[in-house]
């Protein structure tokens, strides 16, 4: 399993196509660009593991895992004990080991706010008043984005240049870690910088 090295590594298993894509799209949301791998089963799961390099991130479904599964998850998390694990499963799997444990009755929030948290740092995922990583006419602009206006848009809203609205943009964008503009209006809805009925 040959990843490219300027990227995050990532593979994803699970047995039905329809969760992968499902995970695909979260990712696609959260702003999460890897260089993505996916199986639909365990032993090929396991074949990755062992003939190739470690994924920085792991997700995989429950359903893949043979019984116990606990034991079967454990014997996976040896083969690659340096990447981050995220199971998505039943409510009995709750107390496995792994960094994320999200449950299929998630609600789409919920399942937002799970993978936002377990790709970005801690630092990252709310905006403290205090202690903000974003100035507040950073703040400003990504509300502006997160409710889909144009760069000129943004820029005679807020009175600067359009030059200035980009270098703010590129600010937002490496101190949050969210490249899409869909990640960064998920982002914003998740901190109440705007409110769903606002978004176009």
């Amino acid at each position: 399993m040959e990843y490219s090295d300027k990227k995050t590594q990532l593979l994803i298993a699970s047995d039905q196509y329809l969760n992968r894509l499902g995970i695909k799209t979260l990712l696609s949301v959260v702003g999460v660009e890897s260089d993505l791998k996916e199986t639909n089963n365990l032993e090929e799961l396991i074949d990755l593991l062992k003939n190739g390099k470690d994924p920085d991130y792991l997700i995989l479904s429950d359903r893949i895992l043979s019984y116990p599964q606990k034991k079967c998850l454990e014997n996976l998390r040896k083969q690659c004990p340096t990447c981050k694990l995220m199971v998505i499963g039943g409510e009995t799997m709750c107390r496995c080991d792994c960094e994320k444990f999200i449950s299929y009755s998630c609600d789409q929030k919920e399942m937002l706010e799970q993978f936002q948290n377990f790709f970005l740092e801690p630092k990252s995922l709310a905006i403290n008043v205090e202690s903000s990583i974003l100035s507040e006419r950073e703040i400003e602009v990504l509300k502006a984005i997160a409710l889909g206006l144009a760069n000129k848009e943004i820029a005679d809203r807020l009175y600067i240049s359009i030059h200035t609205v980009i270098s703010h943009r590129k600010n937002i964008t490496s101190k949050l870690g969210i490249k899409s503009i869909s990640g960064l209006t998920v982002y914003a809805l998740l901190n109440s910088l705007i409110h769903a009925d606002e978004v176009k």
